[in-house]
């Protein structure tokens, strides 16, 4: 069984990381002012996305 599985990984190739375009994004800042409001845009982006799981953990 083992070698079954080696010789699958083996013929499968290798998915590289996609980019994250957040990481990408703050790397785009120029200096530590514009890092850190991009940090916040993000975490405020973020938390947008999921106000029900906020909610639901009685976090407000």
């Amino acid at each position: 069984m083992f070698k079954i599985i080696e010789t699958l990984k083996a013929l499968m190739p290798r998915a590289e990381p996609l980019p994250q375009p957040d990481e990408a994004y703050l790397a785009d800042a120029v200096d530590l002012y514009d890092l850190e409001r991009r940090m916040r845009e993000i975490d405020l982006r973020s938390r947008d996305r999921s106000p029900d799981l906020v909610f639901a953990l009685g976090l407000r």
